[in-house]
């Protein structure tokens, strides 16, 4: 059995925006820096981990690099598996502008009347992928340790709602939950309690 932090990246210039980013590669925000740097200081104090893995879009992977210096390990491995949700013909566009062209689909899709949004992934096949990441950053870490795996938040909702945990909160940038992992999958634990505010506008060079 493993321990796993499942965390969300920090702001992107997307979040800030309200758009859709799925696939799409977009960096942080000052904001996000921020939040990743006070993430990391309170999982310092708070945890003994064993590594850091992450998605390799840069949004999660720079979040995982600022997590991953201020534990003291080695920089995180990234694994396309753990990325967001491919989007399909909604990335890059707010959530305004997919009602206006694509009307009553979003809510649709959110009540599971369509497999996918257009042009994307299903649930099945996040989830297939996420698993086969996990497994192997799990495998890859001896048996009791601690692993931070930092995400996204729709991979998020979609394993911690498979796990028994209500997928109706939005998980917030640099929120996160604690899982198990063993022989029979992910067992969802407590999520990590809000950020302090205000946070720091420019992360510092520790």
């Amino acid at each position: 059995m493993r321990r796993l932090l499942m965390l969300r990246h920090g702001e992107s210039e997307w979040n800030a925006a309200g758009r859709w980013q799925g696939w799409e590669d977009v960096c942080l925000t000052a904001s996000g820096e921020a939040q990743a740097l006070a993430r990391a200081r309170l999982l310092a104090v708070a945890g003994d981990f064993a590594a850091v893995v992450a998605s390799d879009l840069v949004r999660a992977a720079r979040t995982a690099e600022v997590v991953a210096t201020h534990l003291g390990l080695s920089a995180p491995v990234l694994y396309p598996g753990l990325r967001e949700r491919h989007g399909g013909e909604w990335q890059g566009h707010t959530g305004a502008e997919i009602d206006e062209g694509w009307p009553g689909m979003r809510d649709a899709w959110r009540r599971g009347e369509m497999h996918s949004p257009p042009g994307g992934e299903s649930d099945a096949s996040v989830l297939a992928r996420v698993d086969a990441a996990l497994a192997s950053a799990c495998a890859a870490v001896a048996d009791g340790a601690a692993l931070v795996a930092v995400t996204h938040g729709g991979v998020l909702r979609l394993v911690s709602a498979r796990a028994g945990v209500s997928p109706n909160s939005l998980m917030p940038n640099l929120g996160g939950r604690w899982f198990t992992f063993d022989s029979d999958g992910l067992h969802a634990g407590g999520a990590l309690p809000p950020l302090p505010e205000p946070l720091e506008e420019t992360p510092d060079t520790e």
